[in-house]
């Protein structure tokens, strides 16, 4: 039997944590016919499309798009008009298919190939988070005070990043995009998506500038 903490939480080691995921995976996966853990691996698009559940991963992939239009990620420049100069990053996907059985498309940028300076700021490499000792003590203040609690998840959480110093990015239109461009343009973003270094800051940012606006004060402790 687990002990309780100083906080009144229980303990839990890194192994016992690892385990409890094995396991909620395993229980996941057996729900929806996955045979084993490995199948909810994450996929190449390549590997992605060469499975039986091709038109599902299509599918993904065309509902990743429509995020991107309806954030206005970017905007298509015709090739001739991208300076020769141009900062320019390539992409790739994640795809793996979640416990409940759904396929899961995501577009991400290949972060190793932006250079600090041309595609970055050195100053907004991180975001900061908040501390494991205020997490635990408001869990404790929520249930001695019964308040009543929800949790916020925000959807394509980083493209919600502008970028603040003047970074002008290109990209070459995706694999599976490429019918809703014409073959000869770029991509200029206009806001940061996953795997861009600066993309955790960006949307911190932002998140601050929603919380003032709904007059919401930063805890000056953490």
């Amino acid at each position: 039997m687990r002990e309780l903490n100083e906080f009144g939480l229980f303990s839990v080691d890194k192994e016992s944590r690892e385990l409890e995921t094995e396991y909620g995976l395993v229980g996941a996966a057996a729900g929806n016919q996955f045979r084993h853990t490995g199948q909810l691996k994450v996929m190449s698009y390549n590997e992605a499309m060469k499975t039986p559940e091709k038109e599902e991963w299509d599918k993904a992939v065309h509902k990743e798009h429509s995020t991107f239009s309806k954030y206005s990620v970017w905007k298509a420049v015709p090739k001739h008009k991208v300076p020769e100069d141009a900062k320019i990053i390539t992409t790739t996907w994640a795809m793996k298919p979640k416990p409940n059985g759904i396929k899961r498309a995501r577009l991400t940028a290949r972060e190793y190939e932006q250079q600090d300076g041309l595609h970055y700021h050195s100053h907004d490499l991180s975001a900061p988070v908040v501390n494991d000792m205020t997490i635990r003590m408001v869990m404790i203040m929520i249930i001695m005070a019964g308040w009543d609690t929800r949790l916020l998840d925000v959807n394509g959480a980083f493209l919600n990043g502008r970028f603040q110093n003047g970074e002008k990015l290109y990209t070459p239109v995706p694999q599976g995009f490429e019918p809703f461009y014409p073959a000869d343009v770029l991509l200029l973003f206009l806001r940061t998506i996953y795997g861009l270094k600066q993309a955790a800051m960006q949307f911190w940012r932002e998140l601050q500038r929603a919380f003032r606006y709904m007059r919401y004060r930063q805890n000056g402790a953490d």
